[in-house]
């Protein structure tokens, strides 16, 4: 699923650095992409054969959509042209994509031998199911769209594309903490996502790319530190504690990213220090609050797998 979903991160990459030489459905960066759903489905096939296992399952569903929404692509792409701005994002058999690999992830996910546990290449799926959906919502990221933030007149559009994706971050935090991930794996899940993350800039901009390499490390690092806190305190409130810890993380590291982003485009800050500050509190709070997902109303205590 790896060459897969960098493939989709590829593909993304050509559509923002090279739509102008995009004429035709038949590129390397498709290739890239389709080669590695192949791959996927001709190893899980053969896995469940090797097992007896001819179930139509949630896999196949998934590979069945993912196969008929690229050929719904083709079609789209010679009979309509190349999908340009948010529109590939968006297009009917883009959104087939999506929801086919989903879930053909989810089946991955779902068939780890121990379903009380989380083995490493399933944490790894989890990251690359939050990779995933940040790729469809790719035009809210504020990693991608670092540019708005210098711009007057669209602040609510870059602050609210931080706040997303810092409560997405706490959101995965909730889900994946009931089946008590080591530190490490903690780790590896944040780090693929920025990861996966990383490739929309290999066609166009590679210091870019090991940039977002450089913080998904760091985040994973801290969120790991997070996540040990979490294992080791008595506070009956860790839950919520932790998830507004993992989302203001995220707006801390975005505004460290912020100012690089300022030095390396040579473009001044138009945030203040208190709106600075606010990319960071917001997510605070509201991470907090997610946090209660994870806890009974009943009787208070946090919801296990």
């Amino acid at each position: 699923m790896t060459w897969f979903l960098a493939g989709t991160w590829i593909d993304a990459s050509a559509h923002s650095y090279l739509s102008s030489d995009l004429e035709s459905f038949f590129t390397p960066w498709h290739a890239a992409l389709y080669s590695g759903y192949v791959f996927s489905v001709l190893s899980t096939a053969y896995i469940k054969n090797s097992i007896k296992d001819y179930n139509f399952d949630i896999g196949i569903l998934g590979a069945v959509i993912f196969g008929v929404g690229g050929g719904l692509d083709l079609l789209w792409h010679t009979f309509l042209g190349i999908e340009e701005g948010v529109e590939p994002l968006v297009s009917p058999s883009h959104l087939m994509l999506f929801l086919g690999a989903f879930l053909m992830l989810s089946y991955v996910f779902a068939s780890r031998p121990n379903p009380g546990t989380l083995d490493t290449p399933a944490v790894i799926i989890v990251g690359a199911g939050l990779s995933l959906i940040t790729f469809i919502t790719q035009f809210l990221h504020p990693y991608l769209n670092v540019g708005e933030f210098f711009w007057y007149g669209v602040e609510e559009l870059a602050a609210g594309s931080l706040f997303f994706h810092a409560l997405l971050t706490s959101i995965v935090f909730v889900f994946i903490i009931r089946f008590r991930p080591t530190k490490n794996q903690i780790f590896i899940m944040y780090s693929m996502s920025f990861f996966f993350l990383s490739f929309h800039s290999v066609l166009g901009d590679l210091e870019l790319m090991a940039a977002k390499i450089i913080w998904g490390i760091v985040f994973g690092y801290l969120a790991s530190l997070i996540t040990d806190w979490y294992y080791n305190t008595q506070n009956k409130r860790k839950m919520q504690i932790g998830t507004s810890l993992i989302s203001g993380l995220y707006g801390l590291l975005f505004i460290f990213y912020l100012f690089s982003a300022s030095f390396y485009f040579e473009q001044d800050m138009v945030w203040r220090f208190y709106g600075l500050g606010g990319l960071v509190t917001v997510p605070l709070l509201f991470g907090y609050m997610i946090g209660g997902l994870g806890v009974s109303p009943i009787s208070k205590e946090i919801v296990n797998n």
